[in-house]
């Protein structure tokens, strides 16, 4: 006799609950966590968050369409940082932030066993941007700047000198150039996620530094992003291409990392997904003691054939369009030889006729 399978006694009710609590265990600590705490901000938080890379901006593109920006982030020495590509970590991104802490203006981070220390100096070399410039910052109201008149900049961004109330525009509003502007801020200079279509305070300001020349010092902004975003719940974690720039100075190994590939690495010059979703900031305003420098007046304009040009990226559409037209041409030619083929068949069909009626006529029929 078979003997009798032993039945568990343990209520199945309490085995579901142990298997899903090991399931939501955290992993075992490695060197990609200076310790539990931070792994347990991993596992609970920071692998939840979506990364943003951001884009490239692709100034000779703009050029080859008649969108002269460039000499505008040239200006603030910015032009590298928006047109450099680097190799994109996803994982890597997120334990940057996991480790991320900022004390009297220094980043410090840990990766792969690699302490990361950035006092603004440092960043700034890293990435390539000036070290200097104003450092001026605020969420809940318009940025106090001496030569930053709100009203005066919204008219100049919107291309109407009529403008009478202070309120921050829309989108659609501004004049293209503004709206270009706009859209770099949003991928590049503080990433978001979401909705592109709102105007922040801070937007507004940073874009009338650039359309007037007057130099911000980006580094600042960066650190401030960082420790904003990753303090918000479920922020999105910005800077993930320039954070590659950063493990590489800092030795990080890269073997064995997954790359994430070219699809989050679009060029600045693709038509945005734009939603119509409201933001709002709720940081509290930050003022730094920075004197400003003087803003020349002059800022260039673009048309709206260009800006579609740029926004649509027509050299693509050309190349489609250049395709259709050789299938058009290569249709009509195949219509063309088989119309051909058919005359010959009917010139040898009636010649066959006639040939028949010949030889029934003969015949007398």
């Amino acid at each position: 006799m078979a003997p009798k399978k032993s039945v568990s006694s343990e209520d199945p009710r309490k085995k579901r609950l142990k298997s899903k609590a090991s399931r939501d265990e955290p992993p075992s600590l490695d060197k990609s966590f200076a310790s539990s705490e931070y792994l347990v901000r991993f596992h609970d938080d920071i692998s939840r968050r979506t990364v943003v890379f951001g884009k490239i901006v692709d100034f000779p593109y703009f050029a080859n369409h008649h969108i002269h920006i460039r000499e505008l982030f040239q200006a603030q020495g910015w032009e590298n940082f928006l047109s450099k590509r680097q190799k994109q970590y996803t994982t890597l991104v997120k334990h940057f932030y996991t480790h991320f802490e900022l004390i009297h203006g220094k980043i410090s981070s840990y990766v792969k066993g690699k302490s990361i220390s950035l006092p603004h100096s440092t960043l700034a070399s890293i990435l390539g941007v000036p070290r200097t410039g104003a450092e001026r910052y605020s969420t809940n109201s318009w940025v106090q700047f001496e030569g930053y008149d709100p009203l005066e900049s919204i008219r100049q961004m919107c291309g109407n000198p009529n403008i009478q109330e202070l309120s921050r525009p829309k989108i659609a509003d501004l004049t293209l150039e503004s709206r270009l502007i706009h859209h770099i801020i949003a991928h590049n200079i503080l990433p978001r996620s979401g909705s592109y279509e709102y105007t922040s305070y801070l937007d507004l300001f940073i874009m009338w530094a650039i359309l007037n020349k007057v130099k911000l010092d980006l580094a600042f902004y960066i650190t401030w992003h960082m420790e904003t975003c990753v303090k918000k719940k479920n922020g999105a974690l910005p800077y993930g291409l320039h954070i590659t720039t950063i493990l590489n100075h800092f030795g990080v190994d890269f073997s064995g990392e997954k790359e994430t590939r070219d699809p989050v690495m679009e060029e600045v010059g693709e038509e945005a997904q734009m939603d119509e979703a409201e933001a709002a900031g709720n940081e509290e305003p930050m003022q730094e003691d920075q004197e400003p420098r003087s803003a020349p007046s002059g800022s260039s304009r673009v048309n709206e054939d260009n800006f579609q040009l740029v926004l649509g990226r027509l050299d693509s559409l050309a190349t489609s369009m250049g395709n259709i037209q050789t299938s058009i041409d290569n249709f009509s030619a195949m219509v063309t030889r088989k119309f051909s083929t058919y005359d010959e068949q009917f010139g040898t069909l009636e010649s066959s006729i006639q040939e028949i009626n010949e030889r029934l006529i003969n015949q007398g029929i």
